[in-house]
């Protein structure tokens, strides 16, 4: 995708380093690391955006360290969680490597198959990172890191002010290219996806990140009219209809609980 000069001069406000005020923040991104656990905050801003407050994983750092480090593990663990949480079999079986459990939820199409530093970007995002290893906080195995095999790079979780959408999903990595993977679960669903969808796009673009896709995971218990209607405002945008065969060595591997759409960022 490409990405027009404005978005790089709405930026150049901000190429002293200095934070943008929360009352421009648009949406904030939460991000772990799923090898070493480690947590950052991405904070979506543009000028003239309306008041917005973060939530409380982005407080004032605690003058106790130990304080701090509990926090951030304890947040990391609850996003790796409820992201992880919304895989289905099929999911799991792909991007988790956990073996071949697919096959009691998929379906496969034309075959059988049995320290804190602040970063300004040239996108207008804000980037907080944290290289402090967490402490006091479970072990990367307690968040699911099962095999080496493991397509999964970063679990996400994204807040959007404007629509009042909270996003969870993961970043998946295989052969170089990366692809940013959000599910449309019931409490997206019938929200207001513009502005999420624009700051989730711009996220893609992060170099942290360099995803060449977005990747939307629909849940399939929608309601018939409203799928419908959702995945034809997905297509006028640029989404397509799509599989897991970039992911998989099984073919076009596709689920009962999820439907995926794709758009080149």
């Amino acid at each position: 995708m490409a990405h027009s000069n404005s978005k790089r001069s709405s930026s150049s406000s901000s190429s002293n380093g200095s934070v943008r005020s929360a009352a421009n923040v648009r949406a904030s991104a939460y991000v772990v690391n799923a090898s070493t656990a480690h947590l950052q905050g991405f904070h979506y801003s543009t000028t003239g955006a309306g008041g917005a407050e973060c939530p409380p994983l982005a407080a004032k750092q605690s003058s106790s360290n130990q304080v701090g480090r509990a926090r951030r593990g304890g947040a990391a663990y609850t996003i790796t969680g409820e992201c992880e949480r919304l895989f289905c079999e099929t999911l799991r079986a792909v991007f988790l490597g956990e073996g071949n459990s697919a096959q009691k939820d998929s379906l496969v199409m034309g075959m059988h198959n049995d320290s804190t530093t602040t970063i300004v970007n040239d996108f207008g995002i804000d980037v907080r990172q944290t290289s402090t290893r967490l402490m006091d906080s479970p072990s990367p195995e307690a968040f699911g890191q099962v095999h080496q095999k493991d397509l999964v790079s970063d679990w996400i979780e994204v807040w959007d002010y404007v629509g009042g959408i909270r996003f969870r999903g993961f970043v998946a990595e295989k052969d170089a290219e990366k692809a940013m993977v959000i599910f449309f679960d019931q409490n997206v669903i019938g929200g207001d996806l513009k502005a999420g969808l624009m700051a989730l796009l711009e996220l893609c673009a992060v170099d942290y990140f360099n995803c060449s896709r977005l990747v939307v995971c629909i849940d399939r218990h929608t309601p018939q009219k409203s799928l419908e209607v959702l995945s034809k405002d997905l297509g006028w945008i640029g989404f397509q209809l799509t599989t897991l065969r970039e992911f998989s060595n099984d073919g076009d591997v596709i689920s009962n609980k999820w439907l995926f759409m794709e758009m080149d960022t």
